[in-house]
């Protein structure tokens, strides 16, 4: 069973999701989402670990942070003071992270080696500078909020384009990833996470993209795995990270495209 829980941290509420008993293992989710995203993966992790699904600063139900953050680093100290008040001990943990959480959790194993057992990997990606620099310039419009709705319009269009085109902003045939026809339903979802972030929904996300280089997975000396998930949009950026070169401490694995033998994968990993 999931449960949700607040924690009070230096004054500020961390919500994050639980589920089953023996070693931490704790998930950090993608940008604008939060722990929700988890609840599949928390149920098959559950027989295995005490897994904790925390909602980053910002977003879901947690606090931002105090100050406007610059990078990633801004947000690690937060991270270590949570971890060490839900694990009561300096024993490591295990950390897996997907996109925006990947990049947290590399950036987490590098600063605090000592606290990390296993890191895993999922979309996980490397950018060369120049698409970088056009993905930060284009990726994340202004959605404050307008007297004529216009900001919902443009949510809805970012929501939209989301789960056919990468970048969202190039909505041409060299930059589809999918056929898939979402439903309205998982566009309006998508759309309200946006919008539930609020006016700085593009904190953690844009900082995570600054992150994405294949420099900084090669700073982390933890064991570590990374997926290779053969339906995810940053397919090709995974791949290019691969070939930049992976350490001896990181292992690649495969996962399949469906969502079942995608999670089947990971359990399995994780569980070895």
């Amino acid at each position: 069973m999931i449960t949700r829980h607040l924690l009070e941290v230096d004054g500020q509420y961390w919500h994050y999701r639980r589920a089953g008993a023996g070693p931490l293992a704790f998930l950090l989710h993608a940008s604008p989402r939060n722990s929700a995203m988890f609840c599949p993966l928390m149920e098959l992790l559950s027989p295995y670990f005490t897994v904790i699904a925390p909602d980053t600063p910002g977003y879901g139900l947690t606090d931002a942070l105090p100050t406007q953050p610059d990078t990633l680093g801004d947000y690690l100290p937060y991270f270590k003071k949570f971890f060490q008040q839900i694990a009561q001990s300096n024993a490591p943990f295990c950390v897996y992270g997907t996109a925006t959480g990947a990049q947290l959790g590399i950036a987490y194993a590098y600063t605090y080696p000592d606290d990390v057992q296993h890191l895993y990997l999922d979309n996980a990606a490397h950018f060369e500078d120049a698409t970088r620099d056009e993905i930060i310039q284009h990726y994340f419009p202004d959605f404050t909020p307008q007297a004529d709705g216009g900001h919902l319009q443009q949510v809805w269009k970012m929501a939209s384009s989301f789960f056919n085109y990468f970048p969202w902003f190039k909505n041409d045939e060299a930059h589809r990833v999918s056929t898939y026809s979402p439903t309205v339903g998982m566009v309006h979802t998508a759309a309200m996470e946006f919008l539930n972030a609020g006016p700085h929904y593009a904190a953690a996300y844009k900082a995570a993209f600054e992150h994405e280089k294949a420099a900084n997975l090669a700073k982390v000396t933890v064991p570590t795995t990374l997926f290779r998930w053969k339906g995810a949009i940053l397919l090709p950026y995974i791949d290019d990270l691969i070939r930049c070169g992976l350490n001896s401490n990181v292992q690649l694995v495969e996962t399949q495209a469906a969502t079942t033998e995608r999670y089947a994968g990971i359990v399995a990993r994780m569980t070895r």
